[in-house]
């Protein structure tokens, strides 16, 4: 009898442990963390630590919460049920967990949920930060879903199809102090929608359909992104009383006329405006007063107001203006006078035709001036302006003729963009350079210039010297003429030097002299020979791609053997016998050849082959045949010259004969 009754006993404790043992999931577990991400559960995993602190159970399956078995868990503080497709919660489900801080419920289907509207996710009293972006929320459903929650500090209702705000939408959360909005379909948001929000500090509106903020009155707020809308226009409220505190600001891509009025930002230091249609004015219009002149976004350009602290001026603490892509003609004078903290200014893609800065002290802490494709044709600098600048780039416009001293006055200027214009550098220091010329010489700062496709005819002697360039780009100027000692002074400091695309036939540089040399592009010319390197030298890399070289030869070449890492020779007439260096690179591995089974040579005037598949008795094959050719030619032209002397010798007979026998 007590068999019989064993027996199913066991039968079930086996049952039993083969359920636990399915219930069992590959989850990690580190410390009081347990993660499940990614595993394809289909439903809330029943066997897991009852003391753990945060479970991630993203990347899965899940189409429901239920009380059990989350509510076992009343330690978890992290929650993060991202990437299923939740599409119903229990009522009441997370306020079984009294320590929940954090919760993710990004990306599931919390739009098509059916328990939502009987109390949505309840009171979640301890809740500090909540993601419910990617859900397909729309207007009217949040304020269901978004519960008491009076601690929550972060919220993010990002990538949602929201249309509008009221003043009822963030009742329930009124110590937010983060808000991200971005990518919904925002068009309206109504007087007062923040105002239940007394410490929102940052506010990401961006990717919406707003077309207009008036009367904006946020001074808590510390960072708005109002990027990617269709915004015309940006007015704050008058009369606040308050003191703003806004110090980043993002309007780029918008659809912004003129410049906003910032003038009530004291504090603002990141300013974005790029990618709008605004047109700066070249002077105040007629009949405006001081600094609150009505029309065009006067009020907010720091203009005069002598009573006004220095320190207090509008955009006086600006650190980062971004106006890029916009359609500015023309900056005023007094829109950079007061803008004496200003580290990065971004004017590129305008329609500039001049710029200046011309007063002593302009831009003091100015660090990055990018003044790139525009129309630029005048360009002044005053003596003592933008003393802290180190980079300038000023590519793609139409600089010519400028003053010979132009970057001589920056003092802390390194480097220097100016492809695409038409500079002519002069000589080297007391030479007379042609008219319009501008001096790169004794700019002891200066160590990067790029003086790419300027239609420079001439390089003459002694252009850079004293001023220690470790980067020179010369490429695109068809026809140039480097002179002797064009590039003296550069010995000790070049490390990059490109001459790329210049119709070079014969290169008038000692190179082995520069012994920091690292990378030279000498592509796109007509060179057939360089001089040797017969000592160890820095260079690294050498590109000699579509020139007239046929032999790399050992004698010109050895003291590269050291220190050459990559080696480019794509179209050049190379000789497959005679290359002995370039064969013993290729076959040691010493010297990367970008694209080998392309690299063509010639045998003589035979058809071309792969370099790669030239094997040594082929060149021996041609080398026999070269002697034998040699001795054909030799001995005919032996027999040649003595069938041609005897003949002479019978004809000289002959004549003597005949003279004998008439006599």
């Amino acid at each position: 009898m007590s068999h019989q009754i064993l027996l199913p006993l066991a039968v079930l404790t086996i049952g039993l442990a083969a359920s636990q043992h399915q219930d069992k999931v590959p989850c990690k577990m580190v410390d009081k963390e347990v993660l499940c991400q990614g595993l394809g559960l289909l439903q809330f995993p029943s066997v897991l630590p009852l003391d753990m602190e945060a479970l991630d159970l993203s990347g899965n399956q899940l189409q429901s919460i239920l009380a059990s078995p989350l509510g076992f868990y009343t330690a978890l503080r992290h929650l993060d049920l991202s990437t299923n497709e939740i599409s119903f919660l229990q009522p009441g489900v997370f306020q079984a967990l009294p320590h929940l801080e954090h919760l993710n419920l990004a990306h599931n289907r919390l739009a098509a949920g059916t328990a939502l509207s009987a109390g949505g996710l309840g009171p979640l009293p301890h809740l500090i930060s909540l993601d419910l972006s990617g859900n397909s929320l729309y207007s009217g459903l949040v304020e269901r879903l978004l519960g008491e929650a009076p601690r929550l500090r972060t919220l993010s209702l990002a990538k949602n199809s929201l249309t509008r705000l009221t003043r009822h939408t963030f009742l329930g959360t009124p110590a937010l102090e983060r808000l991200d909005l971005h990518s919904n379909v925002l068009m309206d948001i109504e007087d007062g929608a923040f105002e239940a929000l007394p410490r929102l500090a940052h506010l990401n509106l961006s990717r919406n359909s707003l077309t207009c903020i008036s009367d904006f009155s946020l001074q808590q707020l510390r960072v708005l992104d109002l990027s990617c809308n269709s915004i015309e226009a940006f007015q704050t409220a008058p009369e606040v009383q308050a003191e703003y505190q806004l110090s980043w600001l993002d309007l780029h891509e918008n659809k912004l006329l003129h410049f906003p009025d910032l003038a009530t930002f004291p504090r603002l230091i990141y300013l974005n405006m790029s990618n709008n249609l605004i047109r700066l004015p070249s002077g105040p219009p007629q009949g405006s007063k001081g600094i609150h002149a009505p029309s065009e976004g006067w009020s907010a350009l720091p203009l005069s107001n002598p009573r006004q602290n220095a320190s207090t001026y509008p955009l006086s603490q600006l650190l980062n203006i971004d106006l890029s892509y916009n359609e500015i003609e023309l900056v005023p004078d007094s829109f950079l006078e007061h803008l004496t903290s200003l580290r990065f200014l971004n004017l590129s893609r305008n329609c500039l035709q001049a710029f200046e800065a011309r007063h002593s002290g302009s831009l003091p802490c100015l660090v990055l001036l990018d003044l790139s494709h525009n129309a630029l044709e005048a360009l002044e600098l005053g003596p003592r302006a933008l003393g802290s600048l180190r980079t300038l780039l000023l590519q793609e416009n139409a600089l010519q003729d400028l003053p010979p001293y132009t970057f001589a006055s920056l003092a802390s200027l390194q480097r220097l963009n100016l492809q695409g214009n038409r500079v002519s550098p002069c000589g080297g220091p007391g030479k007379h350079g042609p008219s319009g010329c501008v001096a790169f010489s004794g700019i002891s700062s200066l160590r990067i210039l790029n003086l790419v496709d300027n239609e420079m005819e001439i390089l003459r002697a002694g252009a850079f010297l004293h001023t220690p360039l470790t980067e020179l780009d010369l490429s695109a100027n068809p026809g140039l003429d480097v002179a002797t000692g064009a590039l003296a002074g550069l010995e000790a400091s070049l490390e990059v030097l490109a001459l790329q695309g210049n119709g070079l036939a014969v290169l008038q540089v000692d190179l082995p002299c520069f012994s920091c040399l690292k990378q030279l592009n000498l592509a796109e010319n007509r060179l057939s020979h360089l001089p040797a390197w017969t000592q160890a030298v820095s260079l690294e890399v050498l590109d000699l791609r579509n020139n007239s070289f046929s032999l790399l030869p050992g004698s010109a070449m050895g003291g590269l053997e050291s220190s050459l890492r990559r080696l480019y020779l794509q179209g050049n007439p190379l000789s497959c016998c005679g290359n002995g260096w370039l064969a013993a690179q290729l076959h040691q591995g010493r010297v990367d050849v970008d694209d080998t089974q392309d690299l063509i040579c010639r045998f003589g005037s035979q058809e071309e082959v792969s370099l790669s598949q030239v094997r040594p008795e082929d060149c021996e094959k041609g080398e026999l045949k070269n002697v034998n050719l040699v001795i054909i030619l030799t001995f005919t032209l032996v027999s040649a010259i003595l069938l041609t002397t005897l003949a002479t010798c019978c004809c000289v007979r002959r004549q003597k004969f005949s003279q004998q026998y008439k006599a």
